[in-house]
Formats: structure tokens, C-alpha cells, sequence
């Protein structure tokens, strides 16, 4: 029986939540493996293996599972803690294996001290004490392993929380160890790296702060300075965090492991389930409810009832080389809100509009700036650029554009050769007139503040370019300095738009202005540069390269050959719903090349900020 979508039903309830997880969970469950203790959802064999991979599915869908057994929702669980029985005994056939260094099977165990801390009882019913003891001394192996320096260092301290929770001694040396690594990577005001020098992206909201308000729960009584600690970052986090999201309830698309989706909003469920007081329950749960049925309404399942690997859609060009076809189900961390009974007050709150938030916000740690442009109805964040730290799939795509969107995405690089393949929406990219297109990178910020965004970066070595991104009453303004040894095709991008049935409806070269009437978005890209009169064109990318929406997508882009000097780029980018009307003439917007120099300050600039 095909899979239904869930478009239609409003997520009002726990019961409703409760039926979407199950959903979720029955259309996986159906996919067992009979060679693995585990779930194979797919065809895909990662790096790790198909044991591995069995084994990820089946612990991600946990998330929302161990809530249920916690409230004494689930009762027939024995052909699932059979699994679990089999996967940790040594002696069977479909054990999982040791926990080795730098392994997924450590990101896996998460989720079981998760389960040993809030439903010892109910795991306790299903599994012998010879089974008991298997699986709490196959958790305890993670305590040697050597684990990468980021977010990695929560999943033994998950670990120690579920034995204590147990009535097993915790090892109070592992505890201490993980803590200092994770201290090293706080950077302030609530804002982590991934590890040192690492990104700032969606890993602390699913990742970092998730399993640290989770943790300040179970271990306050025995770690409660710690625990404040956790809580008191969550706090300053959230007042950032609740920018990324939109009135919809989408979430601004930026950086990698996209494909976990609804896990964007795990946050928000950590802190109901933390009952952290500085989060309103009708605020989060007004958002987690609005964020889940924007997910549902997504193609985002296949007719068998299972998450894809993609993101607006199935896509694998958006997957990270870590991927398997179960890791979009670490999306069911968002469903650890069903450990709070119906009675919690979480349940009982009503759902709430977000707050009222300043138009723009600096996230000053991200080098980003979110800014919520009402007139023109685009939610969108302006980014400085970051470097991952390690190349991932498309890394340029996720992370060093100058801008991205909840409602538009962004498109992912096909080939560095031809700009329809080369995903030349929100960035400057240049070639040496060879067809092969270099953009930002390695940035160097500058400058970080409400005024704007400045950075450095060298596609070439003889090449320097230094931006600023400086947001606007309506839209924002990029200006590019750029000193070069060498002569430059240049190609800049406005955000794109969705081509669905048709080519693109409209394409106005005077304003630079791409129109889809059948998605109701328009993009506009408004040259502003002195001496220049950059032409506008519309480039066409192939269907599946934009993350959200699975046609082609169409592209304002202003051109430009430079011979070797230094010259300057300024223009003024906007998208947003039809129609258009908040857009200004363009002689509403002025630039003096004497305004213009290395030291710029924002403010000399003749635009009306």
C-alpha cells in the first residue's frame, strides 16, 4: 500500500504527532533486514557498511521510539529489543561490533543511553539480565574509543547518562574529558564550532545544543554546575537560532547534512523536553508544529513510506559521503517531545506565533546576518563565507554563498565548467575566459556587524577581491573590489527561481528581474557598478540542482569582462513574491567612485540604508 501524505492533516496534538511517528517508524520497520539486527532502507552501501548501516536506521527511528516506552505508550516491543539483544551480544551472528576508533557505530549508541536514561524500566521488561548486561557492556565500549574533536564527544557522555539512569557507576574521568573538548569548541554566546575551526551551522542547533539540554536533565542531580552551564548556552542560542525560521515554519537552508530535515527544529524539542525555562512552551511548540507540517507537505517520502536521502526532495547530490538511505531518519530526534505526557504543560500550552524579532539579526560567531524581508515576503540569511574545515560534497554550494533562503534554497554544482552547471545563484564567480569558474572559498572576514558583512578571498593568487554584503531596507547591496594580475569573465548571481512546466515564464534583461508566476517568486539582480553597465542575463540550470524545488531553476545574472587592474562590482539583489512592488527604480540607488576605496565604511555609501 502506497504511502499517503500527510499535507492535509493538521498537526494540532500528540496524538497527531504520535500517528506521523508511527507512520514513520511502521513504513521503516516493514524494511527489516533478516541478514543484520537492523533496517536496510535502501540499495546505497556506505562507507561503513551494510551491518552499520542496518544498524543506523534502526537507532535513528529510536528518537521517537524510547518516548513512547517511556510513557508506556508501547507495550509489544519484543521483535525490536530482539534486535537490540542479537546486535549486542558477541556470540550471535548479527552482532554489531566492537565500537573502533573514529566509528559510526559511536554515533549510533546515542540514542541507547538516551533510551537507558528515560525508559530503563521498559527495556529492563524486554531483555534478559544476560541481555541487560550484553548491551550495557557493549555501550560501555565506547569509553576507549578515539572519537573526532566535535560534536562527537556527546555520544559517550549520552552514554554515561543511560548507565547511570541504570544504576551503573559512571566514569567520572570520560565525563570530565569530553567536557573539556567541548569547551574548546564554544566560541560564545551560546555558539559552537564543529570542532576547532570548524563550521557554525545546523549541528548546533540538531547536534551540540540538542544533546546538551538533553543531558542537563538526566545528570543535574549529579553534574549540576555542568548542567547549568548547558542551559544557559541553550538560552543564548535560542535568541539567535529562532531567526533561521520563517512564519511557515520553514528553515533557512545552509550547510551540510541537509537530509536530516525536520531535525532542524530538534532544538526547540530539546529545550520542551529540558523544560528550559527561557523557551515559552507555546513557542516551541507552536514552531515545531508549524516546522513538521511543512516538512509532511514535501515530496519527501517514497511510496513506500520512507525518507528519502535529499532535501525538498529525493536528491542524492545534496547526500554527504557519510550518508546511508536510513540518515534522514536522525530527523526523528525532533519526536523526543513524546516523553512530555498529555497532561506536561508543553501539550497544554497553545501553539504560538513566533515572537516579534527585529527585521535583521547579526550573528556575529556565523559571520551571517538573517534578514526577514516583510515588504517583499523573503526570509533569508546574508553569509560571509565559511570554511568546512574538510571538503564535503559540494562545499562550496553549502557554505560560501553570499546568501541563502528558507523559500528558494540554493543550487548545487554540477561541473566547474559552464554556468548552468555551475551553481551560479547568490555568488561571484570568475573564469580566466575559459568556460571554468572559480568562486569565494577560503574567506578572510574583515568585518562583522549590523552595518554588514566584509571579507577577503583569492580565487587566484594574483586575484585578490574583497566583498561586503550590506543589507538594505529592501534587499541588499553586494560591492566587490577586485584587484586582478589578470584578464576575467565575471558572472554574478541573484537567488534563483523554480522553472516548473514551462521555460521560464519571464525575463526582464533591463532590471535583471527573472519571474516564475507558476511559484509566485520573482529574483532580481540591479547593477549599481561605476563606469560599468553590466549586461543582465538568465541562466537555466538542469532540473534536481536546486535543494528545494526539483525542476530547473532560472538565474538573474549580471556579466562582465575585466582586463587586469583593479575594478569595482556593486549591485543590488532582491527576491521575493510576486509582485515585485517593494523593488525601487534603479536611479533610486546611487554610487560615486569617490565613495568607493579600501577602507570603506558602510555609511559612505550614497545609499539610502
Amino acid at each position: 500500500m502506497a504511502y499517503q501524505k500527510e499535507s492535509s492533516v493538521l498537526l494540532e496534538t500528540r496524538d497527531a504527532v504520535t500517528t506521523c511517528f508511527n507512520r514513520l517508524f511502521n513504513s521503516a520497520w516493514a524494511q527489516k533486514s533478516e541478514d543484520y539486527a537492523g533496517i536496510l532502507s535502501g540499495e546505497k552501501i556506505p562507507l561503513y557498511g551494510e551491518k552499520v548501516a542496518a544498524l543506523e536506521t534502526f537507532s535513528r527511528l529510536l528518537w521517537g521510539y524510547f518516548p513512547l516506552l517511556a510513557t508506556g505508550e508501547i507495550r509489544d516491543g519484543n521483535a525490536l529489543f530482539r534486535l537490540m539483544a542479537e546486535g549486542t551480544d558477541p556470540d550471535h551472528p548479527h552482532y554489531w561490533g566492537e565500537p573502533g576508533d573514529f566509528d559510526q557505530r559511536s554515533v549510533e549508541m546515542a540514542v541507547f543511553g538516551f533510551g537507558l536514561a528515560i525508559a530503563s524500566k521498559g527495556i529492563n521488561q524486554h531483555l534478559s539480565a544476560r541481555e541487560m548486561h550484553n548491551f550495557t557492556h557493549w555501550l560501555a565500549g565506547i569509553r576507549t574509543a578515539t572519537l573526532p574533536q566535535n560534536n562527537w564527544s556527546f555520544f559517550p557522555l549520552m552514554i554515561e547518562a543511560g548507565l547511570y539512569h541504570c544504576g551503573q557507576a559512571v566514569a567520572s574521568e570520560v565525563i570530565e574529558h569530553h567536557f573539556a573538548l567541548l569547551d574548546r569548541c564554544y566560541l560564545g554566546d551560546g555558539w559552537y564550532s564543529d570542532g576547532p575551526g570548524r563550521p557554525r551551522d545546523y549541528y548546533n542547533a540538531m547536534a551540540l545544543h540538542f544533546y546538551g539540554l538533553i543531558w542537563s536533565r538526566l545528570m543535574a542531580d549529579l553534574y549540576p554546575a555542568r548542567c547549568a552551564i548547558l542551559r544557559q548556552r541553550a538560552s543564548l542560542f535560542a535568541r539567535d537560532f529562532i531567526h533561521f525560521f520563517d512564519d511557515d515554519g520553514a528553515a533557512i537552508a545552509f550547510g551540510r547534512s541537509m537530509t536530516y530535515r525536520f531535525a532542524q527544529a530538534a532544538f526547540w524539542s530539546a529545550a520542551a523536553f529540558a523544560e528550559l525555562d527561557s523557551v515559552p512552551y507555546g513557542v516551541s511548540k507552536g514552531l515545531i508544529l508549524r516546522h513538521l507540517q511543512h516538512w509532511l507537505k514535501q515530496d519527501i517520502i517514497d511510496p513506500r513510506g520512507i525518507l528519502t536521502v535529499g532535501y525538498g526532495y529525493a536528491n542524492d547530490l545534496i547526500a554527504e559521503d557519510y550518508n546511508a538511505p536510513g540518515s534522514p531518519y536522525w530527523a526523528c530526534k525532533i519526536f523526543i517531545i513524546l516523553a512530555l505526557d498529555e497532561a506536561h504543560p508543553f501539550w497544554q500550552s497553545e501553539a504560538l506565533p513566533l515572537p516579534a524579532r527585529e527585521n535583521q539579526r547579526l550573528l556575529a560567531h556565523a559571520g551571517q546576518i538573517v534578514i526577514d524581508d516583510r515588504l517583499c515576503g523573503h526570509h533569508y540569511l546574508l553569509n560571509a563565507g565559511q570554511t568546512p574545515g574538510k571538503p564535503y560534497a559540494n562545499s562550496d554550494s553549502k557554505y560560501a554563498k553570499f546568501a541563502y533562503s528558507s523559500a528558494l534554497g540554493f543550487n548545487l554544482e554540477r561541473s566547474r565548467y559552464g554556468l548552468e552547471l555551475n551553481a551560479c545563484d547568490s555568488t561571484l564567480l570568475l573564469s580566466e575566459q575559459d568556460g571554468y569558474w572559480r568562486g569565494p572559498r577560503d574567506t578572510q572576514p574583515e568585518r562583522c556587524d549590523a552595518d554588514g558583512l566584509a571579507f577577503r578571498w583569492q580565487p587566484w593568487p594574483d586575484v585578490q577581491i574583497k566583498t561586503w554584503l550590506i543589507p538594505l531596507r529592501e534587499g541588499y547591496c553586494r560591492l566587490h573590489i577586485i584587484d586582478s594580475a589578470r584578464p576575467l569573465a565575471t558572472a554574478e548571481g541573484g537567488f534563483p527561481v523554480p522553472v516548473l512546466a514551462r521555460p521560464a515564464d519571464a525575463f526582464d534583461r533591463q532590471s535583471g528581474t527573472s519571474t516564475s508566476a507558476e511559484s509566485g517568486y520573482f529574483s532580481r539582480i540591479v547593477d549599481l557598478s561605476p563606469l560599468l553597465n553590466r549586461p543582465g542575463v538568465q541562466i537555466i540550470s538542469p532540473p534536481a540542482s536546486n535543494i528545494i524545488f526539483p525542476c530547473s531553476s532560472a538565474i538573474p545574472v549580471l556579466t562582465q569582462d575585466l582586463t587586469p587592474g583593479q575594478h569595482i562590482l556593486c549591485c543590488r539583489v532582491y527576491a521575493g513574491k510576486i509582485p515585485p512592488d517593494c523593488i525601487p527604480p534603479r536611479n533610486a540607488v546611487t554610487l560615486t567612485r569617490h565613495a568607493i576605496h579600501l577602507n570603506l565604511d558602510f555609511r559612505s555609501l550614497d545609499i539610502p540604508l
